[in-house]
C-alpha cells in the first residue's frame, strides 16, 4: 500500500466491485456454488442461503463482487490501493465502528509502524465514514459481517492479505428475549467464523480478540460471584466468548486474547494491572488503555500464546482483588504486559 494515498483512495472502491461483479456474473455464481459445495450449513447464514429467491442487499453484492474479483483476476484489487505492494503487513481491525473498536484502530495508526497498514473491516461504509474510522492512511474494507461463512470472510481477509486480524466485537445487549441469540451469533459464531476464515485465508499469521474477565470463571470457581452471575445474565454472553476463545486456542494459528474488566468510556485514572488468565473476577479498565494493550498484542512476540486479564488499580471489589496484586501492576511497562 502507497504511504499516502488519497481520502478517495482509502476506501477499497464499491463501485469497481459492483462493476466486476455486472461483468462477472458466471464468476460470481461460481463462486458461491463452490462456497456452498465446501462449507457445512452451520458456517451459511439464513441470508446467505435466500440469496437466489430475493435481489441481493448491497453488502451482498460488495462480498459478492469481492468474491468474482478474485475469482477472475490474479490481482484483485489491481486498480485500487495495493496492500502489499509495497511488502507492508496487513493488520485487519474487525468491529472498527464499536467503542473499542475505534479506539484501536487510532491507536494503530498513531503507532505509525512502517511496516505496518491498517484496514478496518465494517459492515457499513457510511457509519465508519461519518466515525471518522478512516482517518491518515486507513483503508476501510466495507460490507464486513462476521455472521457471514467463513469462505466469504476468507475472501475478504485475503483480498487486502490481512496479516494480523485483530477481533474488536462483542454482542450489544437489547431485546431480552433476543440477547442469548444475539450473543451466541456475534462471540460464540462469530469468532468461530473468523477463526475458520483465518485459516483458510492463508495470509493470517495471528490473531488478537477481545473477551472478558470471568470468560472461564466457571474452572477458576467463580461462577458464584457477582461478576460471572451479572455478566452471564446477558444472554450467557460469558458462555458464549468461551467457545470463541476456545475455537481460537485449538485452531493452530498464532493468537492473543485480551479479556478487559469492566469498559470505562472515560481516560485511564490509575495504573494497568495485567494478570494471567483466569485471575480476575472483578474490575474496571478504560477503553483506551484496552485499545493500547490489543495495539501492542497485534506486534509483540510476547504476546504470542498468551490470554491476559486487564484493570486498573483500584478498581477491585471488596473480597475480589488478585492475590498479591501488586505485583501485577505493570503501568506503561510494555515488556510485562504479556506475563
Amino acid at each position: 500500500m502507497a504511504a499516502c494515498v488519497s481520502s478517495a483512495a482509502r476506501l477499497i472502491p464499491s463501485k469497481e466491485f459492483a462493476a466486476r461483479a455486472r461483468s462477472n456474473a458466471r464468476a460470481r455464481r461460481a463462486v458461491r456454488h463452490r462456497a456452498m459445495a465446501s462449507s457445512p450449513d452451520a458456517d451459511t447464514t439464513p441470508a446467505e442461503a435466500n440469496l437466489s429467491e430475493r435481489p441481493p442487499s448491497r453488502r451482498q453484492t460488495l462480498v459478492s463482487a469481492l468474491a468474482a474479483s478474485v475469482l477472475a483476476s490474479a490481482s484483485p484489487l489491481a486498480s485500487s490501493p495495493a496492500l502489499a505492494a509495497e511488502g507492508k503487513r496487513t493488520v485487519l481491525v474487525v468491529g472498527a465502528t464499536g467503542a473499542t473498536g475505534r479506539l484501536v484502530v487510532d491507536e494503530l495508526r498513531r503507532r505509525g509502524d512502517a511496516d505496518a497498514a491498517v484496514v478496518a473491516a465494517v459492515r457499513s461504509e457510511e457509519k465508519a465514514k461519518k466515525l471518522g474510522v478512516d482517518k491518515g492512511d486507513v483503508e476501510l474494507l466495507p460490507g464486513f459481517d462476521v455472521t457471514m461463512s467463513a469462505d466469504v470472510l476468507a475472501t475478504a481477509m485475503k483480498s487486502v492479505d490481512a496479516e494480523i486480524v485483530v477481533v474488536c466485537t462483542g454482542f450489544v445487549p437489547g431485546n431480552p428475549f433476543k440477547m442469548a441469540a444475539a450473543a451466541r451469533a456475534v462471540d460464540n459464531e462469530g469468532v468461530v467464523h473468523l477463526v475458520d476464515a483465518a485459516k483458510r485465508s492463508g495470509t493470517v499469521k495471528r490473531i488478537v480478540l477481545i473477551s472478558s474477565i470471568l470468560t472461564d470463571g466457571r474452572a477458576m470457581g467463580a461462577e458464584d460471584s457477582p461478576g460471572f452471575k451479572i455478566t452471564n445474565a446477558f444472554g450467557g454472553v460469558l458462555d458464549e466468548k468461551l467457545v470463541g476463545e476456545r475455537a481460537l486456542i485449538d485452531s493452530g494459528v498464532e493468537y492473543c486474547i485480551v479479556r478487559p474488566a469492566g469498559l470505562r468510556g472515560e481516560p485511564p485514572k490509575t495504573e494497568l494491572v495485567v494478570t494471567p488468565g483466569n485471575v480476575m473476577a472483578s474490575g474496571e479498565v478504560s477503553r483506551e488503555l484496552v485499545a493500547r494493550v490489543m495495539a501492542e498484542a497485534a506486534f509483540a512476540p510476547g504476546a504470542a500464546g498468551k490470554i491476559v486479564e486487564i484493570a486498573e488499580t483500584g478498581t477491585f471489589a471488596p473480597g475480589y482483588e488478585p492475590a498479591e496484586v501488586s505485583r501485577y501492576v505493570v503501568g506503561d511497562d510494555k515488556t510485562r504486559w504479556f506475563p
